[in-house]
């Protein structure tokens, strides 16, 4: 096995292996794991052969959710062919490119696309930036409500917001207008505000980005209407400090402790930390774990 020599530049990287020249723009989607693959080294044939896979613009397009959302090797976000871009797609190409789970941020993205209301796709986001809400696994995010003692809501008391209940209205009967900042719909809120006017329940809800109609624009974006949630649990009424839902959901997945060690190379028999797992490949002989 021969070693490689490199050379970086500001905004280019250029790999010389084996008589071979491989080329990567800080644009393209694998930059930075090839700078992570480079700067620590290869013992191995499989090692090397996977540092120069990261470079191959054919491998490097990745396609999610049955091809509705491609990342190119450039580094472009496309939704259905198209190519989108606002405060959500660069979040996630800049995940993609250091190596973090992106999956539930790309099916968050799916969702709010298929939201019919472009108005309501763009008033979302300033509730989501303004409010840092969870995102789930599924693409759904997290909110809270505050309901009366007997769990019903605090203006009809129609809907009943006991735990795993589905709360939901025609879309056409929820009011759009996010200048009209009391109205008609199914409301939810960030826990700050949720919790000032709670008398009863503090109550979490998971809503999916297209059931979403208006944000108002009073309060600092920090409440919403939708035509249906579900309610999936209810923590105390404190308006601050954590609880299980208000923290991040989407895990980084490099995220990891070294000095954990969870199982050994079935090659060389070598003790591999949590990290080496996540990496998916044995340091010592590139065995793919």
């Amino acid at each position: 096995m021969k070693q490689y020599t490199f050379i970086l530049a500001s905004d280019n990287l250029t790999l010389y292996h084996n008589g071979n020249t491989y080329e990567a723009n800080s644009d393209h989607v694998n930059y930075n794991k090839i700078l992570k693959r480079i700067r620590k080294g290869y013992k191995s044939d499989k090692q090397a052969a996977k540092l120069i896979k990261l470079f191959d613009t054919t491998e490097a397009v990745k396609s999610y959710l049955n091809g509705n959302i491609e990342i190119t090797e450039h580094g472009q976000l496309l939704y259905k062919s198209n190519p989108i871009d606002n405060v959500l797609v660069s979040k996630i190409l800049d995940m993609q490119r250091n190596g973090f789970n992106i999956d539930p941020m790309v099916k968050f993205l799916d969702n709010l696309l298929d939201n019919p209301s472009y108005s309501a796709q763009q008033e979302l986001m300033l509730f989501m930036e303004a409010n840092q809400m969870p995102i789930t696994d599924d693409g759904h995010f997290l909110a809270y409500k505050s309901v009366r003692s007997d769990y019903k809501d605090s203006y009809s008391g129609n809907f009943d917001n006991s735990i795993g209940a589905i709360c939901e209205m025609p879309r056409g009967a929820v009011n759009d207008d996010r200048t009209q900042t009391c109205s008609a719909g199914l409301h939810f809120a960030a826990k700050e505000y949720a919790g000032e006017f709670c008398q009863g329940h503090l109550m979490v809800l998971k809503i999916n980005p297209r059931d979403v109609v208006s944000i108002p624009n009073d309060y600092n974006n920090q409440k919403g209407r939708c035509c249906r949630y579900e309610v999936i649990d209810e923590v105390p009424q404190a308006t601050s400090g954590a609880d299980n839902y208000n923290t991040k959901v989407v895990h980084e997945s490099s995220d990891c402790d070294p000095d954990i060690h969870q199982q050994f190379c079935i090659e060389c028999g070598i003790s591999l930390s949590e990290c080496d797992i996540q990496e998916g490949e044995c340091p010592t002989c590139g065995t793919v774990l």
